[in-house]
């Protein structure tokens, strides 16, 4: 295994991230205005991120196994123990600051879920007050999603 393959892939990587990074903060911000027309453009440019990751991803896990790493310990977080400390040093600081970025975007990307939870609940909260089921009762198919009051249901689905 060439070690500035390795090396050339997880900057990539690092890249991507911080491209990550950048779009989950714009997500947030537009979803916090809700500014619809934004968002669209700012998805399809996280959606094309995320596949360049995953790429990238398999390059590595590629390279890795050719290398004769087995195939479960291909990951990032598994990679900084088969790179002994004092073999690259660069390369340990790669996977750091990689490792650190991937923090950053799962917690941008909790915050964005827990803003669209709430805009959905807020929604549904406007519309139960314009159809004038305020206090209508609340319950839930075998999906998770919510049903109401006139829709039909049998016994065994209640």
């Amino acid at each position: 295994m060439s070690q500035s393959e390795l090396q050339n892939l997880l900057e990539r990587d690092r890249e991507l991230l911080d491209q990550l990074t950048g779009l989950l903060e714009q997500e947030r911000v537009s979803l916090e205005g809700r500014n619809l027309s934004d968002l669209d453009g700012i998805l399809q440019q996280k959606q094309s991120v995320l596949t360049n990751i995953e790429g990238n991803d398999q390059k590595r896990r590629q390279l890795l196994l050719k290398a004769g790493v087995p195939e479960d310990q291909t990951s990032i977080a598994q990679l900084s123990a088969l790179i002994g400390r004092e073999s690259d040093a660069r390369l340990h600081d790669l996977l750091d600051s990689i490792k650190q970025r991937l923090s950053t975007c799962r917690e941008l990307s909790e915050t964005n879920r827990i803003i669209v939870h709430r805009s959905q609940v807020n929604t549904q909260r406007a519309l139960d007050i314009l159809r004038g089921n305020k206090n209508a009762e609340k319950l839930y198919n075998r999906h998770g999603s919510r049903l109401t009051a006139n829709q039909r249901r049998n016994l065994g689905q209640a």
